[in-house]
């Protein structure tokens, strides 16, 4: 098993993304997402998938997305074309995630802002991201900081203890293919994230 995570998010917290790819010899799991303030949460996965090509490469049925390292710890290039779902309650990616399909493209520019730090099983590296992602309504460009993770011998578990509370937040979650919920929520300092039961 491996894994790979990158989060970005506006300065000013009001927009974020991220990407996840996990692999178990020849299936993986994948993820991505994007939160915007006063619109719905739009969410991708694709669990169990079988379709994996050269490097992380990866060609399920209807969609496409690759995750190339241009120089090592220094710059990731992430693409996806895929539909994804609208969710009005961002917690129904929890359990089964029914929302109106929408077709997407990310295009994400990452660059290190630092050397990368053991955490258990792998590394976390900060990071600053060039993004567009391609909406029917236009294009939505994000800058600003960003985070990536890249583990191996056992899944990504966020851990943070605490989850803020209250009115306004833009919450991304994800579900895994085993039943394990993720709760993901943009904060002002980034995401954060703790596992949890699905609903």
């Amino acid at each position: 098993m491996e894994a790979w995570w990158w989060w970005a998010w506006a300065a000013d917290a009001r927009a974020g993304l991220f990407v996840g790819l996990e692999l178990r010899g020849r299936r993986f799991d994948y993820w991505a997402g994007l939160v915007r303030c006063g619109e719905p949460y739009l969410y991708v996965e694709e669990l169990e998938g079988t379709g994996l090509r050269d490097g992380l490469e990866i060609k399920p049925p209807e969609m496409w997305a690759d995750h190339s390292c241009d120089v090592p710890f220094t710059q990731w290039s992430l693409g996806n074309e895929a539909h994804g779902v609208l969710l009005d309650d961002a917690l129904d990616a929890m359990g089964r995630p029914y929302g109106t399909p929408v077709p997407v493209t990310f295009d994400v520019e990452w660059y290190a802002a630092g050397d990368p730090a053991e955490i258990a099983h792998g590394y976390e590296q900060a990071g600053e991201v060039d993004a567009q992602v391609e909406l029917d309504e236009g294009m939505l460009s994000l800058k600003g900081p960003a985070h990536r993770v890249h583990v191996w011998g056992a899944p990504f578990r966020p851990t943070a203890l605490a989850m803020p509370a209250g009115e306004g937040l833009l919450w991304a979650p994800y579900r895994r293919h085993d039943g394990q919920g993720v709760l993901q929520v943009l904060s002002p300092s980034g995401f954060l994230g703790r596992w949890a039961s699905a609903g």
